[in-house]
């Protein structure tokens, strides 16, 4: 009887223990509704820093890709469809930080991924 109670034990409790886990902080996980208010306006922020810093003034189209991580605070990372000065459609991809959810986004990083069609 102690033995069966032991392996039940050595069965159980690991299960409980990874049931009750969250994801690692860090993991990259795929955004599934890019077109939640949240996710748009962080893009379009995300164009308009790039804006300020660059002669090539970009409109933002939509996110076509979009992933998120959890860490000290929230990092998106967006592939998006923008529309140059000459009216050619570009890809972009960006990474916004926003340390501890305090709504003050930092741009990582925006820059070009594929080059118009032309």
């Amino acid at each position: 009887m102690m033995k069966t109670l032991i392996c039940l034990c050595l069965i159980v409790l690991p299960i409980i223990s990874v049931v009750g886990e969250k994801a690692p902080p860090g993991r990259w996980k795929r955004i599934r509704n890019l077109d939640r208010e949240y996710f748009v306006n962080i893009a379009k922020f995300a164009v308009d820093e790039h804006n300020k810093h660059s002669k090539n003034k970009l409109v933002f189209i939509r996110i076509l890709e979009g992933k998120e991580q959890m860490d000290t605070g929230q990092r998106d990372y967006f592939k998006i469809g923008v529309r140059n000065s000459e009216d050619w459609s570009e890809i972009y991809e960006a990474s916004v930080f926003d340390k501890e959810h305090k709504n003050a986004p930092i741009l990582e990083f925006f820059r070009k991924i594929r080059c118009p069609k032309g």
